[in-house]
């Protein structure tokens, strides 16, 4: 019993345990409400494509002695605006306008990252979660309150924009530029996320905890609270296998994620593999009934 106890203590009588297991319970809060609009709203690949489109500006800050950060943030800016500027103009479509404006932007960063060959530029791409300062702790804290203010005080416009953007626009919404402020929520989010787990894993962060709440629910209250909780969870248990195993903590923890988001697909019972087979199963017999009553 002793040793059961010790392996749940022992590794958060670390200060650099504790500061990890706050760092991701505040990214869980942030990536639950933020990812479960991206999820809702399809646009995953702006995710993946915002990670690779702030590497230039990663690499210049790291270059003129900046904040990695501030850098990471205003290429986020500058090419999520870009791409909103081109598609407005009508002469490129949206999809069109992001591969170009995030691969070139990915490419650039790859040539000032391999010009600098700094080892706080490779911890930028793969996270260190168990490097995490004080001073993470409060960017987090308060760059992640402010995203979350401004995703649950605009939540009706975002949903409207997202699904119903004709009828936001008859209502008098400024349905493009609700579009651009999501995108640089995103974007925002992403930068937070970056000195816990990377610019290479924070897809995952924000994407799979959410995804797995969407399989458990249609609510969006009850989406963000269990996504919030699903990355909690992960989070925690993520660097309980990374200390005793000594993997990588930020991988650990998305590849637990990933196993629970799993095991939700196929037992969920609405939206399910389980809940699919049951319903499946049930129209059958219902079939099966009405052809013996017709016969």
């Amino acid at each position: 019993m002793t040793q059961v106890l010790n392996w749940f203590t022992e590794p958060f009588e670390q200060e650099f345990m504790r500061r990890a297991l706050l760092e991701m319970v505040l990214l869980s809060v942030i990536s639950g409400v933020v990812g479960s609009f991206v999820v809702l709203k399809g646009i995953a690949f702006i995710v993946d494509g915002l990670s690779h489109a702030i590497l230039p500006g990663i690499a210049v800050a790291y270059l003129l002695g900046s904040n990695l950060l501030t850098g990471a943030l205003v290429a986020g800016i500058v090419v999520v605006l870009a791409i909103s500027g081109v598609t407005r103009s009508g002469q490129v479509s949206e999809d069109s306008a992001i591969g170009i404006f995030f691969t070139g932007a990915f490419s650039l960063g790859v040539i000032l990252i391999n010009k600098s060959r700094s080892r706080s530029l490779s911890d930028i791409l793969f996270g260190q979660i168990f490097g995490v300062s004080q001073a993470d702790l409060w960017t987090t804290a308060l760059l992640g309150g402010g995203v979350v203010l401004i995703i649950l005080a605009l939540r009706k416009e975002l949903l409207l924009a997202a699904f119903d953007a004709p009828f936001g626009l008859a209502l008098g919404l400024p349905v493009n530029w609700l579009d651009v402020l999501l995108y640089i929520v995103v974007a925002l989010t992403v930068v937070i996320s970056l000195p816990a787990v990377g610019n290479i894993l924070v897809l995952s962060l924000l994407i799979t905890p959410a995804a797995t709440a969407r399989l458990l629910t249609d609510r969006l209250y009850y989406m963000f609270a269990l996504a919030i909780v699903c990355a909690a969870l992960t989070g925690l248990f993520g660097l309980y296998i990374s200390y005793h195993a000594g993997w990588a903590g930020g991988a650990s923890i998305v590849m637990l994620a990933t196993v629970i988001f799993l095991l939700t697909l196929a037992l969920s019972p609405r939206y399910g593999l389980l809940g699919y087979w049951r319903s499946s199963l049930k129209a059958k017999r219902i079939v099966a009934s009405e052809s013996q009553v017709g016969d």
